[in-house]
Formats: structure tokens, C-alpha cells, sequence
């Protein structure tokens, strides 16, 4: 038997590494697999939920950021309702951490400077008032303090991705006292789901008969 592996998300590569270590390869042709893009790539999910259909699958997806008391959190449920939330919010600077496939609903805002973070151009083009902070991690939220600051940001939107390597900035607006708005996740597809790499390669290791 073999096992695919359908990734894109970090945990899909932590993963990948703990099957290996454990003696089992990948094989994108398995008859069973783990879906583990990341948490907003929907197609890719949907994709790999209709190839697996008929065949034993998990979904591996980390957990969303939960706020708490402290936090000044709004939820949106769309890029386009988010933008609205930065419109009403009064912001005059913000960081966008959304993806560049959700840049072009604050597009259309003439009173916020957009302070957009992407490691590639964004798409579509820079607007007016607009500009780029290429930055690459790992972060630290004493290091997204001192950014964020610098930068004058006075508002957040970010989408809700998870993990840990993105949560220094939501520290970072926390400490600041800054308004974030949270882009919730998308519907996944109706699967058996897991959230750590621990319980996809134990799923992994019963369907492929390896002891422990």
C-alpha cells in the first residue's frame, strides 16, 4: 500500500519529514492519503477531497487563533467584509497579512494607507496608496512590536491561518492595543480531520501497518 501526501502547508512538510523517519515514503499515487494544504487553499482542498473520495483520506489542518479578553479582535467572514470592517474601523494605516489572492477588496479604500506584507508582488498591482514590506521569518513578537510601531500601523487584518510562526504579529497588536480584524476560514470540505502532525502520522501508521 501506498500513502499520498497532498500538501503546501508547513505541517504537510513536518510531516513529510516524521513518515520518513519512520519509514514510509510518499507516493502520489497512494491509495490512502493525508490532505494537508494550507488552511485557505481552497481548491486545493476541494481537489484532493474529490480524488479521495472513494478512498481512506484524513484532512491535517492546525488550528485557528482563538483571541482572548485582552485582544480588540473583529471577525469578518470574507476579504470583502473585511475591508469594510478597516473601512468603518477609521484606521489610516494597515498591515495586510491576508495573501495576495485577498488584496483587491481594500483596494477600493481611498482613506487607509495599505501596508501590505508579502514575500512576492502582490497581485493585483501596488495601488496608490500603497506599499510593500517583503519580510521573511521567522518573527518574534518583541521583533513585530518594534515593527509595527516604526511603521506608524495603527490596524491589522490578517487572515486566520494558525500557527505559530504567525502569531508574533497578533502578540505584537496585543500588546499594542491595536485593532485586528480576523479573516475566518473557509468551509473545508466534510472529512475525518485531524490538527498536529502527531495524530496524521499515527493515522498514517495504522493504515500502513507500522508499529510503533
Amino acid at each position: 500500500m501506498k500513502l499520498a501526501l497532498i500538501g503546501g502547508s508547513r505541517e504537510a512538510d513536518l510531516l513529510e519529514e516524521a513518515l520518513g523517519a519512520a519509514g514510509i515514503g510518499v507516493d502520489p499515487a497512494g491509495e490512502i492519503a493525508v490532505i494537508a494544504p494550507h488552511p485557505f487553499d481552497t481548491d486545493l482542498w476541494q481537489c484532493a477531497a474529490l480524488s479521495m473520495h472513494d478512498k481512506p483520506h484524513i484532512g491535517l489542518a492546525r488550528s485557528g487563533w482563538q483571541s482572548a479578553p485582552e485582544d480588540n479582535w473583529t471577525m469578518a467572514a470574507s476579504a470583502e467584509a473585511a475591508a469594510e470592517a478597516l473601512a468603518a474601523s477609521g484606521a489610516k494605516r494597515a498591515l495586510l497579512a491576508v495573501g495576495n489572492g485577498r488584496l483587491a477588496p481594500f483596494y477600493r479604500l481611498s482613506d487607509t494607507e495599505l501596508c501590505i506584507r508579502s514575500r512576492n508582488p502582490p497581485h493585483p498591482p501596488m495601488p496608490p496608496n500603497g506599499r510593500l514590506r517583503s519580510m521573511r521569518g521567522p518573527f518574534d513578537v518583541a521583533g513585530e512590536v518594534a515593527e509595527l510601531s516604526a511603521q506608524g500601523i495603527d490596524a491589522l487584518v490578517v487572515h486566520n491561518a494558525g500557527g505559530q510562526g504567525g502569531w508574533p504579529k497578533l502578540g505584537a497588536a496585543r500588546q499594542l492595543g491595536m485593532k485586528v480584524i480576523l479573516i475566518e476560514r473557509p468551509a473545508l470540505p466534510k472529512m475525518e480531520m485531524v490538527d498536529t502532525v502527531e495524530a496524521a502520522l499515527a493515522w498514517a501508521k495504522r493504515h500502513m501497518g507500522v508499529d510503533d
